[in-house]
């Protein structure tokens, strides 16, 4: 997480696994602290928003409304592959695609795709829920093969991924906090920001880890 005070960042980075509930309302009391200002002195709150896993989405998503709400701010939920993408742009240069993956359950994963325009990171194909390869990725795989797409996989690699697509693979990335600021303030900048009770986690079609009993 991170905090920006003007030009001033101060984050924390840690892998907490299922360690959220515990350790994410300290860790933002310590920012605070370190950057000495108050809670209630927040003006915008941003958090990533999903798809991704369930019980850490809405964790995020309560304590980003909980903020807001506090501090009569906006809020700025953030896509969680866009989160990703902007954490690797640095190594991007020789790209102009980027494949998204986000494991969900067993063989299941999220998948969205981006397109570089104009030395921007834009979402082409938006999150979906796969058990296994969708028709597009043969086409994406072939643009590959042919030399016309220069793709990197950002994520993990399903067992069903075409090999020329795995072949692409960059491995996971670590999403990127401060990354989120430029972004969070560029939305609010452009009135995409929405009021707390607005800042819902994003779901897809097939994400709820519910099944009917019987």
């Amino acid at each position: 997480m991170a905090l920006a005070v003007d030009d001033d960042v101060f984050a924390d980075n840690a892998r907490l696994e299922r360690r959220h509930n515990e350790q994410v309302l300290p860790m933002l009391d310590s920012l605070y602290r370190r950057a000495g200002i108050a809670v209630m002195s927040t003006q915008l709150v941003s958090f990533a928003a999903g798809p991704g896993g369930f019980t850490g989405v809405r964790i995020a998503a309560s304590i980003a409304q909980g903020v807001a709400m506090a501090c009569d701010c906006k809020v700025v939920p953030q896509r969680g592959s866009s989160v990703i993408v902007n954490s690797w742009v640095d190594d991007s240069a020789d790209k102009d695609r980027a494949l998204c993956v986000v494991a969900s359950r067993g063989q299941s994963f999220y998948l969205s795709e981006y397109a570089k325009a104009s030395s921007q990171w834009v979402l082409k194909r938006p999150d979906e829920l796969h058990e296994h390869a969708p028709p597009w990725l043969d086409d994406l795989a072939q643009g590959c093969a042919d030399g016309v797409t220069r793709l990197a996989v950002l994520g993990v690699t399903p067992n069903w991924l075409p090999k020329q697509l795995s072949d692409s693979c960059v491995g996971a990335v670590i999403p990127s906090a401060q990354r989120m600021i430029d972004v969070a303030r560029e939305a609010d900048q452009r009135g995409d920001s929405v009021a707390a009770e607005l800042a819902l986690p994003i779901y897809v079609q097939g994400d709820s880890p519910w099944r009917k009993r019987g």
